[in-house]
């Protein structure tokens, strides 16, 4: 077989590049690497920094504690302004009452009246300490002034006949004289003010208990003069002990008959 002359210049250039490529060292096959793709970098601190969201119950809270609001029975109207001169009055203080020679806590105490006391009101009314005063009569000769206590608890009332309590023919009824051995006593503090028992005469002496306005004692000893007190050595229902009879001013302790 013979190779035409006329298609032997179309090889020619192949052939010098293949002899320039066996001259250069041989011909290689090379292989271009393939791009891989850079791995991703995350940003550990920004992952870390992001906020979850997750569903959440709230925590339980407290109600609030609401104070129970005093309800008023009362007259709207207050005691000083439901009294009037020559009406009658009821003493309200579970205690007594002081009556004094002149409307002042400071002036000279002339008597005591009993819880639901009836009396007439003769004159007033007069302010004086923060406190409105009326000068009474009981009908039995003791005559003088009284404070009627604050308008939230009043010690000294409008009578009324339905309010007055019925009390039987045999109560007993405080008098105004010394204090002396077997007396039965009533403690006649303030409204609002107690009278300490203590385990010994004085004002240093360990507390036994503090007796409301009403309670009732049996004088068992003393009289004994201690921290410018006269005191006395009470028996009651519940406790025993040393009370004070009172001091220049009030009268803490007195006789029932």
């Amino acid at each position: 077989m013979k190779v035409s002359h006329t298609r032997w210049p179309l090889f020619l250039p192949l052939v010098m590049l293949l002899s320039a490529m066996l001259a250069c060292g041989g011909f290689q096959v090379r292989v271009t690497p393939t791009p891989k793709p850079s791995p991703t970098v995350v940003d550990t601190q920004q992952v870390a920094a992001a906020p979850t969201t997750r569903a959440t119950t709230p925590a339980p809270t407290d109600a609030p504690t609401i104070a129970p609001t005093a309800t008023t029975t009362s007259n709207p109207k207050s005691a000083s302004a439901a009294l009037v001169t020559g009406a009658k009055a009821r003493v309200a203080a579970s205690g007594g009452l002081n009556v004094r020679d002149k409307a002042s806590a400071k002036g000279k105490q002339v008597g005591r009246l009993n819880a639901n006391a009836i009396v007439a009101l003769v004159e007033g009314p007069t302010q004086a300490e923060n406190l409105t005063w009326w000068k009474i009569d009981n009908g039995a000769g003791l005559v003088g002034w009284t404070a009627i206590g604050p308008a939230n608890d009043p010690w000294l009332v409008p009578a009324a006949p339905a309010a007055v309590a019925t009390q039987p023919a045999n109560a007993p009824k405080l008098v105004n004289r010394p204090i002396k051995l077997g007396d039965r006593v009533q403690v006649t503090t303030s409204s609002g003010q107690y009278l300490t028992v203590r385990e010994s005469a004085g004002k240093t002496a360990p507390q036994m208990a503090k007796v409301v306005g009403g309670t009732f004692f049996t004088v068992r000893g003393g009289p004994i003069k201690q921290d410018g007190l006269t005191w006395w050595e009470l028996e009651g229902e519940k406790v025993k002990g040393w009370g004070a009879e009172g001091d220049s001013k009030d009268r803490w302790l007195t006789p029932v008959e």
